[in-house]
Formats: structure tokens, C-alpha cells, sequence
């Protein structure tokens, strides 16, 4: 079975909420998730209130986990992208996550392959790389924009990130998805949906995503499709739902998140 690793955005202040890492650590542990996808906002939040990372770090390994991403880094201007990066290389430094969730939210991809090659160079001094997130709503809307960012620095220095919402609400057809080659995939993330009540694709990828199965999407079939090209890796599960992030029962919320997922994938 892959490895799910348990994605901490739901709880995160960018969403207006006030995160809870060590509670989130001891719910994904006891879930029976060994790795951890915390967001830079919330690892933010933690060292403004007086936390350090190497307790973060401690708390992971004491629970038997491993941080494999950290969300993330916008690339857009030269100036506070390369800022980004070294932020991110400092929090990698400490708690040595694979991958960094990487986005391009407006502008021409084409126009910042040097901007994103240099990111990349100050990122590798954390011992991290970029997982490249195609979005339906942003400019690297595809696997295919995805791709054409991966292939400035080539797949030893960055890949994709395959996130199951942005394929079934993106442009990408099945035979996309089965002609990307396995070397691409970063990992997955991995989410269902409730079907769509606006066209409002960020508040829907926000709000009204749920826990695998229990949705519209056909994730049996995404799963075989990415067996078949020999994907065995990781798959974060990114359940982004408002009505959860309100709850807070942070154990309920991990259990699911990871009983649903291994059943699939199992």
C-alpha cells in the first residue's frame, strides 16, 4: 500500500483558523499516519508565538513521524519568490520534509524559468525540492503547464504534484493522467468532493472537498490508474471542508482521513 501522509491545510491560518500542530501530530499518529504535511502559515504562526521548529521536529520523531511536505511557495516576481525560498529552506533545514507544494498563481509560467531554476538552487541548500501544483484556476492549470516547468530544471530537481480535485475539476482528460510518465509524479494528494453548488472554483476546492469515498469523484479508478504506472509512493490526504475546519475534533477528522484513504489504496 502507498504511504498517506496526513496534510494540515484544513486547520491552517491562511483559512482563518488557529492551527494546533501538536494536537494535529498526536491525532495523525494515533490515525496510524507516519508522515506529516504541515503549511508554512501554520509552521509561521507556531515560531511567532514563542514555538521551535526542533521541538516540531522532536514532537514528529517521538510519534514515529517523518515530515515529507511543506505548503508552500508561490513562484511569481524574482524578489519575493527567492525570499520564499529561503524561508523554506530554513524550515526544511529543521525538519527535512522531500517536497515543497509549489504554485504559480498569475502571470507567464514561460516568463519565469530563470526565477524558478534559482528558487530551486536556494531550496536544495534545505535538502528540498518543488512539487509543481497544476490548479484548474491558475495559470499551470494541466499537467502538461506542469510539466513544461519541470522540464527548465529537469525531474532531479523538481516534479509534478498529481492532487486528485484539480484532475476531475481540471481540463485534464483520463489519457492525460495515463500518458504522464511515472518519473513526474512527486507524489499525490488525495481528496473526494461534494458536488458543486457555484462555479467558484476556489471556494469550492476550499470548502466542499471530503473524505475519500465519500464523494462524486471516480477515485477507484484514478487509483488504478496510477498503479498501472507503478505509482507506490506517497499520497497526502488534503481534505479541505469547512464544515470540519469548524469542529475541530482533530481525532475524528485524522481517523477518517486515514481509514478512508487506506481503503482505497489498500
Amino acid at each position: 500500500m502507498v504511504a498517506p501522509c496526513f496534510n494540515t491545510f484544513n486547520r491552517s491560518p491562511f483559512l482563518g483558523v488557529e492551527p494546533d500542530l501538536p494536537g494535529q501530530i498526536e491525532a495523525a499518529a494515533e490515525a496510524g499516519f507516519t508522515l506529516f504535511g504541515p503549511d508554512v502559515f501554520a509552521l509561521d504562526a507556531w515560531t511567532a508565538a514563542g514555538g521551535r521548529l526542533d521541538d516540531l521536529a522532536r514532537r514528529l520523531a517521538d510519534h514515529g513521524m517523518a515530515c515529507w511536505e511543506i505548503a508552500g511557495i508561490i513562484i511569481g516576481e524574482r524578489e519575493p519568490t527567492l525570499a520564499a525560498a529561503e524561508h523554506i529552506a530554513e524550515l526544511a533545514a529543521v525538519l527535512h520534509p522531500q517536497w515543497v507544494l509549489t504554485n504559480v498563481m498569475e502571470g507567464d509560467p514561460r516568463s519565469m524559468s530563470g526565477t524558478f531554476d534559482e528558487a530551486c538552487r536556494v531550496m536544495e541548500r534545505g535538502g528540498c525540492r518543488p512539487a509543481i501544483e497544476y490548479l484548474p484556476f491558475t495559470p499551470v492549470d494541466s499537467i502538461a503547464e506542469a510539466r513544461w516547468l519541470v522540464d527548465v530544471v529537469g525531474t532531479d530537481r523538481a516534479k509534478i504534484l498529481f492532487d486528485t480535485w484539480h484532475h476531475f475539476r481540471g481540463p485534464d482528460s483520463w489519457e492525460a493522467l495515463e500518458a504522464a510518465p511515472l518519473e513526474l509524479v512527486a507524489y499525490v494528494q488525495f481528496d473526494d468532493a461534494l458536488p458543486m453548488v457555484s462555479d467558484d472554483l476556489m471556494s469550492e476546492t476550499i470548502n466542499r472537498r471530503t473524505f475519500p469515498g465519500l464523494g462524486e469523484f471516480d477515485l477507484p479508478r484514478y487509483c488504478d490508474v496510477m498503479r498501472a504506472k507503478g505509482f507506490d509512493g506517497v499520497v497526502s490526504v488534503e481534505i479541505l471542508n469547512a464544515e470540519w475546519r469548524e469542529k475541530g475534533d482533530l481525532r475524528e477528522f485524522a481517523k477518517q482521513a486515514y481509514d478512508t484513504t487506506a481503503k482505497l489504496w489498500a
